[in-house]
């Protein structure tokens, strides 16, 4: 029979993403040029792979191949299966296997590994795992039914992350297909995204324009005749071939090698096809590429700092992915992307302060995790989701000072992490998962005092990011979590009272933050850690008797988080922390110096300005949220010190404020709030409860400048070896 299909694609129907991936990967392929033509076992190489049949739907297996799959199977070149668990397990591609087998050149089949592991049902207790169809590793019989007799399993590409990859795995199918050398093959498609590279900013802009065209072309014909129609669908089956391309391959090119105005550009070009159709009209493939086009550019809009447009995008997503799952709720590929879109709803709440919203939605996003994990316990995937969901809710629990319990989750994201088995060529996530939980362990036990723990914790996530950058050393997603870790070692260095320790930390952290924003000086998580390495590097050299290098850092910090601001001023850190906290330590060391009195002054006044301007937003939460306490805290503090007590009649009363916001909560307090509770205390006259907390602080370790320099300014609050 004439070849009418150059390969034909076998899969279960659980594997239906992985069927539409790989057949509009393959449609869309193009041959390098100067391969076409070229003789090979095959005969002259063609210019692409068009065209590739994939069955629509698993239809129910009878006692022999249905007339038009044996039809579509005789008149392909090759056979592709999709191998995972449930493809072993289907009837239906172990018979399509089968009849190829029998009727056509076995060494025409291939293998695309998705999940599972080749050869597991070898093993005692590993059956399940097991991603081979029967039919594909033993030997068939005329009757279309196993034997007993292995033979060679066919050439297999591995498209998980821990094994070739997307990519690879498909240029190493093309390459079969082609009958071309891999190696050259290879080398050839690496050339071409290497130009593609240079030009992918231009590239983007004239395929968003094709794009447009070819939406505006579908819709065009929607109501016209026959033929008409049919020149419609074409065009909706290309237009929606480019949105793949755009998520797939040309994604990865852009986040690596374009701009975020480039990604946004043809990322609304993308969203702009999917404008003015009703969402439920929609089917599942076109419902999750729409949602994954507004993730995309929500991303890019977090990323350049516009919380406004980034929450739109995911907000518009979420009832994207609600109404998949609405069809299919006992689907996990649809719980999960859900949970993906509920998340990101939930962090923009939460970098707002909305710890209400936040809360919800992240626990919306628990309750997804574990339905996963429930359908599928073996699946490490749900697993990992677990983790990040107990996560989400630890840092939850942190913000509102509930240290211990937040603690308790860490170690419980730390403890799922490491028992999932490493996977093949997954260093990179695995230090990344196992740092950022030894990230916030850090934090819960320094805000519990506990410094020599908190240390040990940055130490190991530090570790973790170094030893994986020594495979990887230039890469940002490894360096940036690094550059945090050590500015975060610094503030508990200077906790423990090492001065040079806590510079050393924080003039490594402010070195690579910097080198990672002249990279990519649009991100404004690069922004905002570059401007919170600067200040505390400024801190600490006021602190090591470098008043002039100081007051550069903190200059520096505050021109960065002016522009962090600037970028959107409905985040309440970048106001309040990195704005604010550099001016303070200005101050501080202005103060000190004989004609700064004035300067000083005025930048008190900027930073009480500033943060009263916040108190309404801050007020809207509980009277116990923590991060609002303690910003008010500074305020009537820098107030006090300014001798501008404008709400207040008298110092005396600030600091009996002081008391009054802070005494309810000492027992959630950090060591440095706890400093400023024992100052209010002793101006208050309760030298008790001063000395109590300065014995507490002591014996825990605690050696910041502020607390020495606490006790010895006022030797009546006793501590170990202040007597």
């Amino acid at each position: 029979m004439t070849r009418r299909y150059r390969a034909f694609i076998s899969y279960s129907w659980a594997d239906k993403d992985w069927g539409g991936w790989l057949h509009r990967t393959l449609e869309l392929y193009r041959t390098p040029r100067p391969l076409v033509g070229r003789a090979s076992p095959l005969g002259p190489v063609p210019a692409g792979l068009h065209p590739i049949f994939k069955d629509r739907e698993e239809e129910a297996a009878g006692h022999g191949v249905g007339a038009a799959i044996e039809a579509a199977l005789a008149a392909s070149e090759f056979l592709i299966v999709i191998c995972s668990p449930r493809s072993a397990k289907s009837e239906w591609v172990n018979r399509e296997v089968a009849w190829f087998k029998t009727h056509k050149d076995k060494s025409r089949i291939l293998a695309l590994i998705v999940g599972g592991e080749p050869g597991a049902s070898a093993a005692p207790g590993r059956e399940a795992e097991e991603c081979f169809p029967k039919t594909l590793a033993f030997k068939v019989g005329a009757d279309l039914q196993p034997t007993d007799e292995r033979e060679d399993p066919p050439l297999a590409a591995d498209a998980r992350k821990e094994g070739d990859g997307k990519r690879a795995a498909k240029l190493k199918l093309a390459a079969a297909l082609l009958g071309v050398g891999l190696d050259d093959l290879v080398r050839r498609d690496e050339r071409r995204r290497t130009i593609r590279r240079r030009l992918v900013t231009g590239a983007a802009f004239g395929l968003a324009g094709v794009l447009a065209g070819l939406s505006i072309f579908a819709f065009s014909q929607r109501d016209a005749a026959v033929l008409a129609r049919n020149d419609a669908v074409k065009a909706r089956d290309d237009a929606e071939g480019l949105i793949e391309h755009i998520l797939t391959d040309l994604k990865s090119d852009l986040e690596g090698y374009g701009t975020l105005k480039s990604v946004t550009a043809i990322g609304n070009r993308a969203i702009g096809y999917y404008e003015g159709q009703d969402v439920r009209a929609l089917s599942p493939d076109q419902l999750g590429r729409r949602a994954r086009v507004l993730l995309m550019l929500g991303e890019a809009d977090n990323k350049r700092g516009d919380l406004d447009a980034a929450l739109a995008r995911y907000k518009e997503a979420a009832a994207t992915t609600s109404e998949q799952l609405a069809r299919d709720p006992q689907n996990p590929q649809r719980m999960f992307d859900h949970a993906q879109s509920v998340f990101w709803v939930g962090y923009i709440a939460w970098q707002r302060g909305d710890r209400k919203t936040a809360k919800v939605q992240f626990t919306e996003y628990h309750d997804l995790a574990r339905k996963l994990v429930a359908s599928d316990p073996a699946n490490e995937d749900w697993q990992m989701e677990v983790g990040y969901a107990v996560a989400n809710l630890g840092i939850l629990a942190m913000d509102q000072g509930a240290h211990v319990e937040a603690e308790l989750a860490f170690r419980t994201y730390i403890s799922v992490i490491s028992g999932l088995r490493p996977k093949k060529g997954g260093e990179t996530t695995q230090a990344l998962n196992l740092g950022q939980g030894y990230a916030w362990l850090a934090d819960a036990l320094r805000r519990q005092v506990n410094l020599e723990e908190a240390r040990a914790a940055r130490l190991s996530e530090i570790e973790m990011y170094a030893s994986a950058l020594k495979r990887n050393p230039k890469n940002a997603s490894l360096q940036a979590p690094m550059q945090i870790a050590n500015y975060r070692l610094a503030e508990v260095e200077l906790a423990r009272g090492q001065v040079n320790q806590a510079l050393r930390s924080a003039h490594i952290a402010t070195q690579l933050g910097l080198e990672l924003l002249a990279r990519e000086p649009e991100k404004s998580e690069l922004i905002d850690g570059a401007s919170q390495a600067l200040a505390i590097l400024g801190d600490i050299q006021d602190r090591a008797g470098e008043p002039s290098n100081a007051l550069r850092s903190l200059t520096e910090a505050a021109r960065l988080a002016e522009e962090l601001v600037g970028s959107d001023n409905s985040v309440t850190q970048w106001r309040a922390q990195n704005r604010s906290y550099p001016k303070l330590v200005m101050a501080r060391i202005l103060e000190s110096a004989g004609d700064g009195a004035e300067k000083s002054r005025a930048l008190y006044d900027e930073v009480i300005d500033d943060l009263k301007s916040l108190s309404p937003e801050l007020s809207r939460g509980t009277p116990s949220d923590l991060q609002a306490t303690e910003l008010m805290i500074v305020r009537r503090y820098c107030e006090a010190l300014a001798g501008r007590a404008r709400t207040m009649t008298s110092p005396d009363k600030d600091w009996a404020r002081v008391v009054e916001l802070l005494q309810a909560r000492q027992e959630h307090l950090g060591g440095e709030t706890l400093t400023l509770l024992a100052e209010a205390y002793r101006q208050t006259g309760d030298v008790a409860a001063a000395a109590a907390i300065a014995e507490g602080l002591y014996a825990a370790g605690f050696r910041h400048p502020d607390f020495t320099q606490l006790i010895e300014n006022y030797p009546n609050i006793r501590a170990p070896e202040k007597t």
